[in-house]
């Protein structure tokens, strides 16, 4: 994952994780190092998204009041200070609880999970396997075979972005508890936001009032990262003592992480705290092209290998049966940037070549809309613009549903595609939180589809929704609508 901490699945905690010793000296990692003339050009953001929509009719409140309001939970979904190489352990899971897995030997490659960022935690304590062929080996890594195996992780890496490195990378293996430490050395300082969190998803019933999201999102982390790189300090540090294949394999995502970093800087603070999507698409980017690489390089593995690596997940998934009594919406929203940003990535690839990928780095989707849809993003249509409207209270939060978001609700919160049509013609949103007098969290959404005709469906669809949740829906003829629920 990347990300610039205080990096893929794989959010943001604190500013940096500087390592608890200086790095070990190593020799040149790879080919030389050859910068390309001129430096590419500077990252740019779309313009603002066109006003497609007239002002708020009189029934949407005045805006509220200059009080500045708290970061959006947004920020969870944000361009994260560190891009993690995964959460291996919980998307495994999802995918093996809620949707299956393909279990056939006669495919070309060793199964995969249908549904999931599939990253593997180290075995060094896992039980004992009574196959040979999957057992990893326990032995600690010297640096002389660690740079010989990042020296060919970076020429395939090279090889399919189409880039060259222009700097070695700082790459450290680390065995469990020095892992955690640098992983959540700064988790505290996201407490804040990751309340924020709290309050739009248990307003909107994908949390159960009470649930503790700090502590479940470090739970998420501790088990299922087994990589990151940090764009501010360019450390890439990976969970493990020896190079078994799922090492590499994560090796290879976080090299393309390091690599799209030389070229197109991924620290951009202007993203750590946005009210909009701009983070959230920035984020599936840079995953999905790190993730899209990480594939090819696991379909260039032997099947052997394949199969070791999945074993190495299969034992992790044994060993905390715990992710099963953590949230769904968590574990979605934790694997959205990899599983949505994969297939987003292969479109522009599909349309233009590693050229097209390249200008995306510059030029990032804003809205989770275009993630989802790509052709919107390759077509250029923004979000609309939508006024906010007025709490019931005071403001404690301002920020974007956005399309995801609009699908996890419809959905109860698992992931799974529903309602597209009516999600598939969102056009924008912008909503508040306040806290009732009853102590329960509220939310309030002014929302457009792409098109009366689509905002309509999207009343018709968030009012069956409302109407299951103690919430209601107003407008939407001829203009935006509004959605009004608090916890129940």
């Amino acid at each position: 994952m990347v990300g610039s901490m205080s990096d893929d699945p794989r959010p943001p905690f604190g500013d940096s994780y500087p390592p608890s010793a200086p790095p070990a000296a190593m020799p040149p990692l790879g080919p030389p190092y050859i910068t390309p003339p001129g430096p590419p050009p500077a990252p740019q953001f779309p313009p603002a998204p066109p006003t497609q929509w007239p002002a708020a009719p009189p029934m949407i409140p005045t805006p509220i009041p200059a009080a500045a309001p708290a970061p959006t939970w947004t920020n969870r979904l944000k361009h994260p200070a560190v891009l993690w190489g995964a959460v291996a352990i919980v998307l495994a899971i999802v995918a093996g609880a809620l949707v299956g897995r393909a279990t056939s030997d006669d495919v070309g490659q060793a199964a995969r999970p249908s549904i999931a960022v599939p990253r593997r935690t180290p075995s060094t304590t896992r039980p004992p396997t009574t196959s040979s062929s999957s057992a990893p080996t326990t032995t600690t890594t010297s640096p002389q075979d660690l740079d010989t195996v990042v020296s060919d992780i970076e020429r395939f890496v090279e090889q399919q972005r189409g880039l060259t490195f222009k700097n070695k990378v700082d790459v450290h293996l680390a065995g469990d508890g020095e892992f955690q430490d640098r992983l959540l050395k700064d988790f505290d300082e996201e407490r804040p936001s990751l309340l924020e969190q709290q309050e739009v998803l248990t307003a909107l019933g994908l949390l159960t009032p009470g649930t503790d999201v700090v502590a479940d999102s470090k739970s998420l982390l501790e088990i299922g990262v087994v990589g990151f790189y940090d764009p501010k300090t360019k450390q890439l540090v990976v969970r493990g003592t020896s190079l078994t294949p799922y090492v590499r394999e994560v090796l290879a995502h976080e090299l393309t992480h390091a690599l799209d970093d030389q070229y197109f800087d991924l620290n951009r603070p202007e993203l750590d705290n946005p009210d909009d999507e701009t983070g959230f698409g920035f984020l599936a980017l840079t995953e999905g092209d790190a993730r899209r690489v990480e594939d090819a390089y696991v379909a260039s593995l032997s099947q052997q290998e394949q199969r070791q690596a999945l074993q190495e997940e299969q034992d992790l998934i044994s060993q905390h049966p715990e992710v099963f009594r953590l949230p769904p919406i968590l574990i979605s929203l934790l694997q959205a940037p990899y599983e949505e940003g994969e297939p987003f990535v292969g479109h522009v690839a599909d349309s233009g070549g590693q050229a097209a990928v390249n200008q995306a780095f510059q030029t990032p989707p804003t809205t989770s809309e275009q993630i989802l849809d790509p052709q919107k993003f390759t077509s250029g249509e923004g979000a609309v613009a939508v006024p906010p409207p007025a709490p019931d209270g005071k403001v404690s939060n301002v920020g974007v549903l956005g399309e995801l978001l609009i699908r996890e609700m419809l959905t109860g919160g698992l992931g799974f595609a529903g309602n597209d049509a009516a999600v598939e013609g969102w056009g924008g949103d912008k909503y508040v939180t306040w806290t009732n007098a009853s102590g329960a969290s509220c939310l309030r959404d002014t929302f457009v589809g792409d098109s009366p005709a689509d905002t309509a469906e999207l009343v018709d669809a968030l009012t069956g929704w409302a109407d299951d949740h103690g919430g209601s829906v107003t407008g939407g003829a001829g203009g935006p609508a509004t959605l009004t629920v608090c916890a129940s």
